[in-house]
């Protein structure tokens, strides 16, 4: 089953990729972009090689708003 992208109305969604097996999962919900782009980078931060899980945020329709999908 494939992750919804977009985020529920009034939240900001962060989700992960894992590149070993090309899925993506929720991380989480957040009430302002910014706790959202606080997740995300954060955790992008702790990334120790490129097959490292990548983190993205995603908008009420379902557009990606952070990171580099290629």
């Amino acid at each position: 089953m494939a992750v919804q992208l977009k985020a529920p109305k009034g939240k900001t969604r962060v989700i992960g990729v894992t590149f070993s097996n090309n899925r993506e999962y929720l991380v989480g919900d957040y009430d302002t972009r910014g706790k959202a782009f606080e997740i995300a980078e954060g955790h992008n931060s702790l990334r120790a090689g490129p097959t490292d899980d990548m983190y993205y945020v995603y908008d009420v329709q379902g557009k990606c708003i952070s990171g580099k999908m290629n």
